[in-house]
């Protein structure tokens, strides 16, 4: 359920890279950028292996560079806890409901900061909802239950939120040695709940690889 980019450009950003994936909910996202190499891990290993073929079969650009696929050396295992977790909603992403003044990008950003491997993609406010992009669903699960273990977010009400990479590869942005379109893509909450089946065979994917 893994595949790796080559010659990811050197200040590429997650945002970047959330911008160039489609087909499926997102379960991991990290850059190595001394390798100038990013994993992607994706919830189900068919959306996987869907992305990795239209990689292979169109160019893919990041900051107008070109960038190569291949399948991740390390098998990533999706524990049966997550794989129920996501069935049920959870995904990287969270959206915070009834936010007031004092809940800000930088306030938000270091209020998470603590929280080992978790990057913040992007923070934005939108239709009245503050929403919070990540690289993992385990880090945004986290970040959720520190969020609302704190007085300062009580009265809130933070839910998971869409993943923008849920949708269809035919919503693959069109590269042509152009720059990644920039984060977010505003209709993505409506293509998203509009996806059906969802992830009906990540459960007892996850149960055959205990």
């Amino acid at each position: 359920r893994s595949v790796q980019l080559l010659n990811v450009p050197e200040h590429a950003t997650y945002a970047d890279l959330v911008a160039v994936v489609r087909g499926g909910i997102l379960f991991d996202l990290s850059i190595v950028r001394r390798a100038g190499t990013a994993t992607i891990t994706f919830a189900e290993m068919a959306s996987a292996a869907a992305y990795y073929a239209h990689v292979r079969d169109n160019d893919l650009y990041i900051k107008s560079k070109r960038v190569d696929i291949r399948w991740s050396d390390r098998f990533q295992n999706l524990h049966e806890h997550f794989a129920k977790r996501i069935v049920n909603g959870a995904t990287r992403n969270l959206v915070m409901r009834k936010y007031n003044a004092s809940h800000t990008e930088a306030s938000i950003r270091k209020d998470l900061e603590h929280i080992h491997n978790l990057k913040v993609v992007a923070i934005y406010f939108y239709d009245g909802s503050c929403h919070i992009s990540t690289n993992s669903v385990p880090s945004a699960m986290y970040a959720r239950t520190c969020m609302m273990s704190r007085l300062k977010y009580k009265g809130c009400r933070i839910e998971w939120d869409v993943d923008e990479c849920a949708q269809p590869l035919s919503q693959m942005p069109v590269m042509s040695r152009r720059r990644a379109p920039p984060f977010p893509v505003a209709h993505a909450a409506r293509s998203v709940r509009n996806t059906s089946n969802r992830f009906q065979l990540l459960a007892s994917e996850a149960t055959s690889e205990e």
